[in-house]
Formats: C-alpha cells, structure tokens, sequence
C-alpha cells in the first residue's frame, strides 16, 4: 500500500513491508552465530543492532533473541537449516511471518528529521540522530502498541507490530505524519 500523493512534494511516504519472511531465532549466540553464518546471515554483536548480509537483515533484541528478516521464498529453507544444524543444542527458531505485519516511514525530505519527528509523536524514544542512527533497533512502544523498530537509513523507518495492532500502527502513523507531509489515506 502507498500512501505517497500523486505530486512530488510529498516529504513522507508510508508502505507496506510485505515481502519479509520473519523467523525469530533463540540460543546462546557462540552456538547461533555458527548456525546463522552457515545460513548466510550476519549476527549483530551488540544487542539492539542490525546486520545486513546476502541472506537478509538480522537484529538482535537481547543477548540469546534475534530476528531474521529475509525474502519470504527462502523461509522454510532457512528454517530448515537451523533447525538441522542446532538439533543437539538448546534453542528455537520459529516462523513469525504471520504474526508480524511490518510498515516502512519514509521521509523525502532535506534533512533526517521528517520520519523522526513523525515517530517522536507517539515513541518515547531518543530519536534523534545521534542517539538512534542507521543500523539501530529495538522493542519500544509506539501510542499503545509494541513495535520493534528498525532504523534503515537517516529518514527511513521499519515498524513491525504484531498483526491485531497493524492497523492502529499505521493509522497512528498517518495522524502524527499529516503536519509533515504524509497523505491521507486515499478513499475509496
């Protein structure tokens, strides 16, 4: 779904992130960074980080919890193949895919505060740039809702929420952003 209006003075953009397959994955990291690696992805050492690598974007929440975020065809594949590789140790990995819905702000403007200003409107957050920067991420809340948010780039933004509260999220998102350049929902 883009919500960007049809002219190019539009300094917000809000769009669905439907094509991510999501796995939440569980363990000590000295035995899930072997199995993550085999699988093509990049753990994040420090906690509330993410990672970039061919197979996808990881973010790691807490000391043993990540997130794999990768093309929805290479799921069960991925999933596979960490179950198989850590089928002697203690861990988890599950398919979050259904539960998640995720949503990317993205701000068009100068300078890197659009996005920002828009998500301080309901996120308690330090959200300015030398606080939360690019490759940063992490479980907050945003109005009344859980997100995990992830910072792609200086104005650009991913929300994933658990799918009851995907509509509030966006909607939310949509009030704080109008005074920033964000459309209206288009009507039907």
């Amino acid at each position: 779904m883009d919500e960007r209006p049809n002219d190019s003075t539009s300094q917000l953009q809000l769009t669905e992130a439907t094509a991510l397959g999501k796995l939440a994955l569980r363990g000590k990291p000295e035995i899930v960074t072997a199995a993550a690696n085999d699988a093509g992805f990049n753990l994040p050492e420090a906690i509330n980080r993410a990672a970039d690598s061919a197979a996808g974007r990881a973010i790691r929440l807490g000391p043993d919890e990540f997130l794999l975020l990768l093309e929805p065809g290479r799921l069960k594949d991925v999933g596979r193949s960490l179950g198989e590789v850590l089928a002697d140790q203690h861990h988890a990995v599950v398919d979050l895919s259904a539960r998640l819905v995720a949503v990317e702000l993205i701000g068009h403007s100068a300078g890197p505060t659009t996005a920002r200003d828009t998500l301080a409107a309901a996120c308690p957050l330090d959200l300015d740039p030398r606080s939360f920067e690019s490759g940063q991420a992490t479980r907050t809340i945003f109005g009344k809702a859980e997100i995990i948010l992830d910072c792609l780039g200086a104005n650009h933004f991913r929300l994933l929420t658990n799918r009851s509260f995907g509509e509030y999220v966006r909607q939310l998102v949509r009030e704080a952003g109008r005074e920033f350049g964000l459309a209206p929902e288009p009507t039907a």
